[in-house]
């Protein structure tokens, strides 16, 4: 077995034997033990700015969370469903009106008392100006009658979206308990 590690990097590390790989596995697991206060702290303070301006978070990011931070973790899952369920919605609009109505409900719809009701707002914000100015929502007829009248389809709204995994997302029973126990190993143990 021979594997590479950093391909793109000057200094490449080479993995022949399973002891080896298993060795690399656990010291990069222990990345966040390895950081400082003050890294911790900067990390953290990246995180709630990203959160606050509506940004999605990395993988890298939503990792530290899982592993320092579960509630926060939570919180961010869901502000970032919740986001994607709005996108999602507006890849289908079929009129100005329509992908207007869908932002206006899905701001309106945020609680009062939510705790995360800043950070949702900021996404769905992000989310609707990225919208408007991706040119699609400039295809879109004013009204869906309009639209029938003229015989046309909307398209893909988001052209460079991340994810096309065609499966829907039901915010409705979702919970970040169930994302954390989806999460988690499992094991089978043959009879």
């Amino acid at each position: 077995m021979n594997i590479f590690l950093n391909p793109n990097h000057e200094e490449q590390k080479r993995i022949t034997t399973s002891k080896e790989l298993a060795q690399y596995i656990l010291e990069s697991g222990n990345d966040i033990e390895k950081m400082s206060e003050e890294d911790r702290t900067k990390m953290d303070a990246k995180i709630t700015a990203k959160l606050q301006s509506g940004k999605k978070l990395s993988q890298k990011e939503m990792d530290y969370l899982r592993k320092t931070n579960p509630i926060m973790y939570a919180h961010a899952l869901r502000v970032q469903r919740m986001a994607e369920a709005v996108e999602e919605q507006l890849k289908h609009a079929k009129s100005k009106e329509e992908a207007d109505q869908i932002i206006s409900s899905a701001l309106s719809g945020i609680s009062k008392n939510d705790p995360d009701r800043e950070y949702i707002f900021a996404a769905v914000n992000r989310i609707s100006t990225e919208f408007h100015k991706s040119g699609a929502y400039e295809k879109l007829p004013n009204t869906v009658e309009e639209g029938d009248k003229e015989g046309k389809e909307s398209g893909d709204v988001f052209s460079d979206a991340e994810d096309d995994e065609g499966e829907g997302f039901d915010l409705k029973n979702w919970s970040p308990l169930r994302e954390v126990y989806d999460s988690l190993p499992t094991f089978s143990v043959g009879a």
